[in-house]
């Protein structure tokens, strides 16, 4: 019964990666730490979330919503 819960995370997960894959601009670390606020991170650390896709939900939300600003910027 927990099996579907976790492919369905996980499929989600590997989506949004795919997505931030796609639509990542050049440079975004300044760009996560702002929208991260008080919970900074280092540049190499944002990095290393994105190339080696570890598990960080606020690293990942904020390069996803650097993701979805670049495309809306970029479809306009």
């Amino acid at each position: 019964m927990g099996k579907p819960i976790h492919q369905y995370h996980h499929k989600k997960a590997v989506d949004k990666f795919e997505f931030i894959d796609k639509w990542l601009p050049a440079h975004y670390t300044t760009s996560v730490n702002i929208i991260l606020k008080e919970e900074k991170k280092d540049p190499a650390y944002i990095r290393r979330v994105k190339n080696r896709r570890m598990i960080d939900a606020p690293v990942i939300d904020a390069l996803y919503k650097v993701s979805l600003f670049n495309k809306i910027q970029v479809e306009k």
